[in-house]
């Protein structure tokens, strides 16, 4: 069952990149986070109140809470403002990056040690992340000015500032730290993308937007989370994390066949080079 519940929340989100990109034509990064967060908020806050959660972490890490809020806000618009001008695909594979981020930023502000076994795979990572950006073609300088590919790595390093951020909060249980992060985040951004848009845009928007719309609130952004939350009490994070491997392959099949994006050889090769050498990384 916890299997099951993995593998939906990691293709959820490896779809999600589709629908982001079906969606950017007619809504801007603002607006789509908007709706995610309307959307999945009232699935996450129902569990927990079933569930019966604490939420007295409040008292002693409400700084942390709102400054996880604000980082996470800004990846999701740094990430979506990037998706405008790059692939789906691309956009799946670089995001695996993150981990190497994380190792990254621990090692600097958690003083977490680095072994050579995870340098050698940074390396093969970040040749992998030139592979894709440069679209294969490593001898022309031009994929310097892929502002999307850049804007989509940025949005790793958000994430991974956002997960130490999380891991000061000890002891609280992730989902009801999760459930209020978002809300918080949800504050800042719903009301002001609401007032100045207007429901009225949402309502005239194709039907297939609508459910695009609907798949990246409520599964993407509320089962996903509360499925990943759920696997991390019965597994180990070791055990998890695997699963994430996944994510950039459901959307390298889906988005061939909704988006018509191709899959060539730069693709398959940076993707490869990622994923080995974040793994190296991840497994000491």
């Amino acid at each position: 069952m916890t299997s099951l519940l993995l593998i939906a929340a990691v293709t959820f989100w490896g779809v999600s990149f589709v629908a982001t990109k079906m969606c950017l034509d007619y809504l801007s990064p603002a607006e789509i986070i908007a709706a995610r967060f309307a959307l999945a908020m009232p699935v996450l806050i129902a569990v927990s109140l079933q569930k019966r959660l604490s939420f007295s972490f409040l008292r002693r890490y409400w700084t942390i809470v709102v400054a996880g809020a604000l980082v996470l806000a800004a990846h999701l618009l740094i990430q979506v403002e990037g998706m405008k001008t790059t692939t789906a695909t691309n956009t799946a594979w670089l995001i695996t990056t993150i981990p190497v981020f994380i190792v990254i930023l621990s090692f600097f502000i958690l003083k977490e040690r680095i072994s050579p076994r995870q340098i050698v795979g940074m390396v093969l990572a970040a040749f992998g992340v030139l592979i894709l950006v440069s679209r294969g073609e490593l001898g022309s300088l031009n994929f310097i000015k892929s502002y999307g590919d850049w804007m989509v790595l940025a949005s790793c390093v958000t994430w991974a500032i956002y997960t130490i951020l999380g891991k000061k909060i000890a002891g609280a249980p992730s989902l009801a730290v999760t459930t209020v992060i978002l809300s918080v985040a949800a504050v800042v951004l719903v009301p002001p993308v609401f007032v100045t848009t207007g429901i009225v845009k949402y309502l005239s928007l194709p039907p297939r937007i609508i459910i695009a719309l609907l798949f990246l609130g409520f599964f993407c952004l509320g089962l996903a989370y509360w499925f990943w939350t759920e696997a991390l009490q019965r597994k180990t994070a070791g055990q998890v994390g695997v699963y994430l491997y996944l994510e950039p392959l459901s959307t390298t099949l889906v988005a061939p066949l909704v988006l018509g994006e191709a899959v060539t050889i730069s693709l398959i090769g940076g993707g490869l080079l990622v994923a080995i050498g974040v793994w190296l990384v991840e497994h000491k």
